[in-house]
């Protein structure tokens, strides 16, 4: 390349740059800024829940997972986010993968009684029973006064032959919720009448 051809490239260049600036070509940076704060934003944890919560709200379950794996992954609040995600899951009857949200988060907060329940009734139902006792034992050792605990342990002794352990627990949640959701169930699966 010759000394003035190189020159003349240069001036060719700087005049470019020169002219970018000076005619208003700083608003495609400022519209750039602005696409970026739009990005940050809408990449927060509570955008990211509350759009999980729309594609939950339409049922599209897959696309509210990954919104909800996504905020939880960029620090948003996980026990929100969990019990998110094992709802979105279970909807779509993805048991094994609600509970290995339910597993990875009670590794961590292992004191959480509601999310333990949800991992024992999700063991129920991919047919893991000795630890869904284990996890419903774990349950109302912590709060023993848990009716719904109670009625799925019912279930669970039922459904396997001990029909004694079983009205137990009818037992048990009846005393708690004499009217609840399932005391119908559970007074039709004592094993004598309660007055």
């Amino acid at each position: 390349m010759t000394r003035d051809k190189w020159i003349t490239e240069s001036v060719i260049a700087a005049t470019l740059v020169w002219a970018t600036a000076t005619a208003g070509c700083a608003a495609p940076q400022s519209k750039m800024q602005r696409g970026v704060e739009t990005m940050q934003a809408e990449s927060a944890p509570e955008q990211m829940a509350a759009r999980g919560d729309a594609y939950a709200a339409v049922g599209d379950m897959t696309r509210a997972e990954q919104y909800f794996a996504a905020a939880l992954r960029s620090g948003g609040e996980s026990a929100r986010l969990v019990r998110r995600l094992i709802a979105v899951c279970a909807a779509d009857s993805r048991y094994p993968v609600a509970l290995e949200y339910a597993d990875d988060y009670l590794r961590k907060h292992p004191a959480d009684v509601d999310v333990r329940f949800a991992a024992a009734t999700l063991r129920v139902a991919i047919g893991d029973e000795q630890r869904a006792r284990q996890e419903l034992a774990t349950v109302l050792a912590a709060r023993p006064g848990f009716g719904d605990a109670h009625y799925t342990l019912a279930l669970l002794e039922k459904g396997s032959g001990d029909p004694l352990a079983a009205d137990v627990q009818f037992r048990a949640y009846l005393a708690l919720a004499p009217n609840g959701e399932h005391g119908e169930v559970a007074r039709d699966n004592l094993l004598r009448a309660v007055p």
